[in-house]
């Protein structure tokens, strides 16, 4: 054991606090991870596609997993893409299939950062906690409760550790990986509405404004068609959108977005109205022919869903620090969350190495990384949610981000489709590989964004059918 060594326990064994423990663990940190849920790893990547758990029913939708989650990965577990690559994860090298718009790309650094892993989510988690079970410095303990947070009743409030059904576990850090439902810092004494002093950021919750509805598939042969957005395939329509998301092992999902209140797109919770509606997009159409592809699940609905931030407050005992899902969430459609996860548990097992014996420091290290960073995320995604619903529910005020930039999310997409330097940017944004200012307020982007603006220029699109006729058809053959 190292003379620095902390122990440590982690609440919650999904992504997020499977790679705080990996990552801590590496670091000649002991940690023990708590999970709940008794249900065993799956013995092959062939069970662990399908693999489903409560605490994680949005390993039901698409997922995928941006070029971050891929470096981070490569420098912390690369056992883990072994693992994945072993397990036939789909990797979208990004730079060799640019938009039409660009041709051919000539080489440049950082394209080889430029690779999303497309994989199922179940798949994702499985390769982490086979990693985390061999990992030296790991305790996985499967079936245990966490029931409450112990602490020093001094100036200070310090943690001491965590009470559980199975006896207390005694830890100088404890990590809250228990997702955007976890009750530990309510356990730890913080309100539900704190008051943040000073100048950090304001704890958010925004609706996204959308409902997500998702069947998964299995391809009989090749890919059907390339994919237009580079990891995933398909665009937004008539108050609806339609992606497809490849997975590992020749899987995938077709992902319907709606407005929560739009009762007649319920109609595509039917599997054979779900199957219609996808029939009658051009651009997805091909992913839905049954001699493509067979249905492997129904349809799985997402809803209530919200953009998060819950930013350290005064009041957080010292060594309590938030990951994952428990901090910060934003809409799946950008499929960021897992690798905001990874990125948060790498800063804080940064942090806790750097500050060993300071749980101050970590506090403050972990404090700035979410106003910062995280904030800059949710913001993002607010951002962009705003704008969809401009569009899907005219004469309505979506509530704004809190954060402007020069450009939106959309105006740089459409630069990206025309210039290879705005393309490169936008691409690293899209990874979670540069962050929003650092590309939404890019006089290079902002200039290219502007010359197509004026062009008036707007990518192809293939024919879909409106709101109502894909209502129709839907309930045509729904049972």
């Amino acid at each position: 054991m190292a003379p620095s060594s902390v122990p440590v326990a982690v609440v919650g064994g999904s992504v997020a606090g499977l790679s705080t423990a990996l990552f801590l663990a590496r670091r000649g940190h002991r940690v023990t991870v708590l999970e709940k849920d008794a249900t065993p790893t799956p013995a092959t990547a062939a069970e662990a596609g399908t693999w489903r758990r409560r605490a994680t029913p949005q390993a039901a939708h698409s997922h995928a997993f941006l070029a971050r989650s891929r470096a981070i990965l490569a420098q912390e577990a690369p056992e883990v893409l072994a693992t994945l690559a072993e397990a036939g994860v789909r990797e979208a090298r990004l730079a060799q299939v640019p938009p039409d718009g660009l041709g051919a790309l000539v080489p440049a650094a950082g394209d080889d950062d430029l690779v999303v892993l497309n994989a199922r989510r179940s798949t994702f988690e499985w390769a982490l906690r086979r990693a985390a079970e061999r990992a030296p410095g790991v305790d996985l303990r499967l079936g245990v409760g966490v029931e409450g947070v112990e602490v020093e009743a001094d100036e200070l409030r310090r943690v001491t550790g965590v009470l559980t059904d199975a006896g207390p576990v005694a830890a100088d850090v404890v990590v809250d990986a228990g997702g955007k439902r976890s009750p530990v810092r309510g356990w730890a004494g913080v309100a539900d509405d704190p008051v943040v002093e000073g100048d950090g950021p304001t704890p958010r919750v925004v609706p996204c404004g959308i409902t997500y509805l998702t069947r998964f598939y299995r391809l009989r042969g090749a890919e059907p068609t390339p994919l237009n957005r580079g990891y995933t395939h398909g665009a937004s329509y008539d108050r609806y959108s339609c992606l497809v998301f490849p997975a590992d092992d020749g899987a995938f999902s077709l992902t319907f977005g709606v407005l929560p209140e739009d009762r007649d797109m319920r109609a595509l919770r039917d599997p054979a109205a779900f199957d219609a509606a996808v029939a009658a997009i051009e651009d997805v159409a091909p992913w839905g022919d049954p001699d493509v592809a067979e249905p492997t699940s129904e349809v799985a609905t997402m809803a209530n869903l919200q953009n998060l931030l819950r930013p350290w407050v005064r009041g957080e005992p010292l060594g309590l620090h938030v990951v994952g899902d428990a901090r910060s969430v934003t809409n799946p459609a950008h499929t960021r969350g897992t690798t905001l996860a990874l990125a948060t548990a790498l800063h804080l097992a940064e942090a806790v190495d750097a500050h060993p014996g300071d749980v101050g420091a970590q506090t403050e290290a972990m404090a700035a990384f979410t106003s910062d960073e995280l904030a800059a995320w949710v913001e993002d995604s607010v951002g962009q949610d705003a704008d969809r619903l401009a569009r899907w529910r005219p004469g309505t005020d979506p509530e704004p981000p809190l954060w402007r930039h020069r450009l939106t999310n959309g105006q740089a997409y459409l630069a990206a489709q025309r210039d290879p330097t705005a393309w490169r940017a936008f691409t690293r944004l899209q990874s979670t590989l540069a962050r929003p200012a650092e590309v939404l307020d890019d006089p290079t982007v902002v200039a290219a964004a502007e010359e197509v603006a004026a062009s008036g220029w707007r990518p192809a699109r293939g024919a879909a059918p409106d709101h109502d006729d894909l209502v129709a058809r839907a309930r045509s053959v729904s049972a």
